[in-house]
């Protein structure tokens, strides 16, 4: 059989469990003069103030969990990873403006190429 720990995890509080009784203690401790404090036993159920923890709400906590690490940069790409060329992407445009806007753009190329065309034969 295994032997418990002799040094227990503690709290915050300092609030461990006892080996060999399995309750939660506060172990004994020596002040500063050599006396020793007494073992001091932990009622079933008790959560001191500085193990309870800071309410979180559901939209904190997702915000937490979707944080970016300490020290990120947005937009930055390390300099030994491919990048995608620049310039105009094949993308669809993401809403119905950006579409609208795309497709008269796209019509208002095609026109003046056609103009500059024209006015090509023209001159000959």
């Amino acid at each position: 059989m295994a032997r418990p720990p002799l040094f227990p995890d503690q709290s915050a509080a300092g609030i461990a469990v006892d080996p060999r009784t399995l309750e939660r203690v506060i172990p004994e401790s020596k002040r500063s003069d050599g006396t020793v404090r007494k073992q001091l036993k932990i009622r079933p159920g008790f959560t001191p103030q500085e193990d309870v923890s800071r309410f979180r709400g559901s939209r904190q906590q997702a915000m937490d969990s979707t944080a970016l690490p300490k020290g990120h940069i947005l937009g930055w790409v390390a300099p030994s990873s491919t990048t995608s060329p620049k310039g105009k992407t094949a993308t669809p445009p993401p809403n119905k403006n950006a579409k609208k806007r795309a497709n008269a753009r796209a019509k208002k190329s095609v026109e003046k190429a056609a103009i500059i065309k024209d006015n090509w034969e023209d001159e000959e």
